[in-house]
């Protein structure tokens, strides 16, 4: 094969590899349930990068002694599957599986971190071990905005009463992708 073949095939390669990350993207935006999330505060920028808000969500640290759970067992970095209820637009936990749910509006994750209860019946003897808390990850906690934007964004997260929420769109197969951050209700326009 001479090679302006190879460099033609190599082109057509990587536009078809970037091509399918946008069409990833957009079939989530596009045939996607809106949810909105509550956020947390956390820092928002990075020298290389520029500009981007990292997003921590109420939803990200679930405690499981108030949440059903359809497991008994979680492991780091293995995938989890938040079920989530609407109310007044907003995502509210329900219940969580290490599976998809057969039905339902859910949101795909990766467990980062697990907080155990130790119970023990004797002093020194630990007899049983519970999760008390899941920290979740998933997919959607960086947000890149123009440049400048960043320290406006983390000053509203910071401030006692202003809410910042992230306006999330997730697919049936729990896919989420943010279409806009909203600070106390009002889309941030960039």
């Amino acid at each position: 094969m001479n090679q302006k073949k190879i460099l033609y095939l190599t082109i057509v390669f990587w536009l078809l590899i970037f091509s399918g990350f946008i069409a990833y993207k957009e079939y989530t935006l596009r045939t996607g349930t809106e949810v909105l999330l509550k956020t947390l505060p956390v820092d928002p920028r990075d020298l290389f990068r520029g500009d981007y808000v990292t997003l921590n969500y109420e939803i990200s640290n679930l405690n499981m002694e108030k949440l059903p759970s359809g497991e008994s067992y979680f492991y780091n970095d293995e995938p989890v599957y938040l079920a989530l209820e609407l109310k007044n637009g907003y995502g509210v936990p329900k219940k969580v599986y290490t599976t998809p749910p057969e039905d339902g509006l859910y949101i795909k994750g990766k467990v980062k971190d697990i907080l155990y209860d130790w119970k023990t019946d004797e002093p020194g003897v630990t007899t049983e071990e519970t999760i008390k808390e899941l920290r979740v990850d998933y997919g959607i906690e960086s947000y890149f905005v123009p440049e400048g934007r960043g320290m406006e964004i983390e000053k509203a997260q910071r401030t006692e009463k202003t809410e910042v929420d992230a306006k999330v769109i997730i697919d049936k197969y729990g896919n989420a992708v943010i279409k806009s951050l909203l600070i106390d209700g009002k889309e941030i326009e960039f």
